[in-house]
């Protein structure tokens, strides 16, 4: 039982939380702004595969409660003059959980 145990907490650790993606628009979607044409995993981390630090829009996302609220959307979290919504393709930020966002392409990395 001790083995079961520790395999499944092991994998959570290495799987990480790839659920977090679907809780802002595009989240599956988010561009590697070092590595064009591949997808930066790790949602809300300065790690493309997640995990350990998170970048300042996975503070920003911690602090509005893993919710996407028109005051996140509205944000500049890495202060490149683009607020988070017009990044993640919301720029009207009426984007719900579930439902396809405004725009799905030219989606831009909006912690990097």
């Amino acid at each position: 039982m001790k083995f079961v145990c520790l395999v499944v907490l092991l994998l959570a650790c290495v799987y990480g939380h790839p659920w977090y993606a679907n809780l802002i628009p595009n989240g599956d979607n988010l561009p590697n702004p070092c590595k064009p044409g591949e997808r930066w995993h790790g949602v809300g981390h300065t790690n493309p595969s997640g995990g350990l630090a998170r970048n300042k829009f996975g503070l920003d996302l911690k602090a509005a409660n893993f919710t996407w609220t028109k005051e996140l959307c509205e944000k500049d979290s890495d202060g490149d003059g683009s607020s988070n919504g017009e990044e993640l393709g919301d720029p009207n930020c009426t984007w719900k959980q579930g439902e396809k966002p405004y725009r799905t392409t030219d989606i831009t990395h909006p912690g990097q």
